[in-house]
């Protein structure tokens, strides 16, 4: 019976392990509806290659088609980066664009491929990147979802889609933390000089990840890079709001919290509402708090 007992305790110990690793390995749905659309729309795209696997390419293609509708269509990759639908661009298809640079150069090929191949708690997301509009000259932002799926013959594939000029969505922020997060787990202090590239996953518009230690000494910081290396527990926002140190106090009781407080974006003076997405981690025994947040205007 005491051995019952201590397999059964054993058993509800994994089961509470799995189920508090999933907070953070479930992606967070979009409160946009543009964003949500598209989420459907990439899942309906992806749904049909599972079971109609290759011959989905052709229905992608056809023109006012459900998949083709002005500058909304289906790419379809591989984990090697081999282009194989692409409406818009169709002299991309039948190619390796593993190396394929967006106009701020960018390999944002490699970032579909790792949004939706790189992390073990997840086989889609979201990437943001510059690229031309469908019969425009002016380049736009673009923000693409994409997701991992293994069609009938056993190939693997990337489906995915993008819009122009999104508004920003909360689910962005926490996809960007948490790759944040697994990618500091991994790799440690060398992660950081990959969180201040400025041509990463972890950097566009207005949205960067900042990374604070347990001390209030912040780490990373490539929108406001002078604050690196200070102490920055006293800092406060431009309504006399001491947001670090709320956010240390908040995480002591909390694995990861949303903020909101008043600061200026990138390259500007004046402030502007923002809500934060925090979590903590454990590096070489010490907590850091890892962030990134959304401008609400």
């Amino acid at each position: 019976m005491k051995k019952a007992v201590t397999i059964l305790s054993l058993l509800f110990a994994i089961l509470g392990f799995v189920c508090s690793s999933q907070v953070f390995s479930q992606s967070v749905e979009p409160t946009g509806k543009e964003a949500k659309d598209l989420v459907q729309f990439v899942k309906e795209a992806a749904s049909l290659v599972e079971k109609q696997g290759e011959s989905a390419f052709v229905e992608f293609k056809k023109k006012n088609s459900k998949w083709l509708v002005g500058d909304r269509y289906v790419f379809v990759i591989d984990p090697k980066g081999n282009v194989f639908v692409n409406p818009h661009r169709p002299e991309l298809e039948g190619k390796n664009q593993l190396t394929l640079k967006d106009l701020a150069g960018k390999q944002f090929i490699r970032s579909f491929i790792t949004e939706a191949t790189g992390y073990s708690y997840k086989n889609e997301g979201w990437t943001h990147y510059v690229w031309l509009k469908p019969g425009e000259e002016n380049p736009a932002w673009k923000t693409s979802y994409v997701k991992h799926v293994k069609a009938p013959s056993g190939k693997d594939y990337i489906v995915g889609s993008g819009l122009y000029n999104m508004k920003m969505d909360k689910a962005f922020v926490v996809n960007v933390v948490d790759e944040a997060v697994d990618l500091i787990n991994k790799q440690g202090n060398k992660a950081f000089a990959i969180l201040r590239d400025p041509l990463g996953e972890f950097n566009y518009l207005s949205t960067y990840v900042f990374v604070i230690n347990s001390k209030g000494k912040d780490l990373v910081n490539p929108a406001f890079p002078g604050y690196e290396g200070q102490d920055v527990r006293e800092l406060k926002d431009y309504e006399g709001k001491p947001f670090i140190k709320e956010i240390m106090k908040s995480l002591e009781n909390n694995d990861a919290i949303w903020v909101t407080y008043q600061w200026p974006k990138p390259r500007q003076a004046s402030p502007s509402k923002k809500s934060s997405y925090i979590r903590k981690t454990i590096l070489g025994g010490e907590t850091l708090y890892v962030g990134s947040g959304v401008y609400l205007d």
